[in-house]
């Protein structure tokens, strides 16, 4: 089982760069009228494909994609979120919250797979894009899949993008395999990525 439409990218500081390096991936991914479009390269010679992929489901990462830190290794709390300092900790946050409200308005479903501790990420992003954009629905952590959060789930992120597209998209388990072409996932490591990947197309931003 594979997820075709996987964006992998080294994080940079955006303190350091005059261009987000979200904003350098995220511009792969262009919204039309109709949804968002992805226009895809080849694995190998890195040519542009002649087709787009019409996206309805975007999954993050969150430490490291959607933070500019590692939450988990550096011990954040649930309880130290609200006084964390989001333009520091979150890469891009205005950015970040403009392209998951124009996601949104597009009628594009949007989800989470970490690795991480879920009550940090809920915390940060009540915080980042307000109460009811990212819920317990489409935040996705590793008690939800046999382990306890911190630790990596069996079979990497692949169980959690199979779940939260079965979920989100509301097909069933059997017809989530059909429904992956229409899933784009950002994550920091391409071991990550390539896990949901395997031989298919990707897209690497670096």
């Amino acid at each position: 089982f594979v997820f075709p439409s996987v964006m992998s990218f080294r994080h940079t500081n955006t303190t350091h760069d005059t261009v987000s390096p979200h904003s350098r991936l995220f511009s792969l991914a262009r919204f039309s009228p109709r949804g968002l479009r992805l226009v895809t390269m080849e694995r190998r010679g890195g040519s542009p494909a002649s087709t787009s992929t019409s996206i309805n489901l975007i999954v993050f990462d969150f430490d490291l994609t959607i933070l500019n830190i590692h939450s988990w290794s550096e011990r954040i709390a649930p309880r130290d979120v609200p006084f964390r300092n989001l333009e520091e900790d979150v890469a891009d946050l205005e950015f970040f919250r403009a392209f998951v409200g124009r996601a949104l308005d597009k009628g594009i479903e949007i989800a989470i797979a970490s690795f991480g501790m879920y009550e940090v990420i809920q915390g940060y992003m009540d915080r980042a894009v307000g109460p009811g954009v990212f819920t317990r629905e489409n935040i996705s952590t590793p008690s939800q899949h046999g382990t306890k959060d911190g630790f990596v789930v069996q079979g990497g992120k692949v169980p959690q993008l199979r779940s939260l597209t079965s979920r989100l998209l509301k097909v069933p388990p059997g017809e989530v395999p059909a429904a992956a072409s229409g899933v784009l996932f950002f994550d920091d490591s391409r071991l990550g990525a390539g896990s949901a990947l395997r031989h298919k197309r990707i897209i690497i931003a670096t």
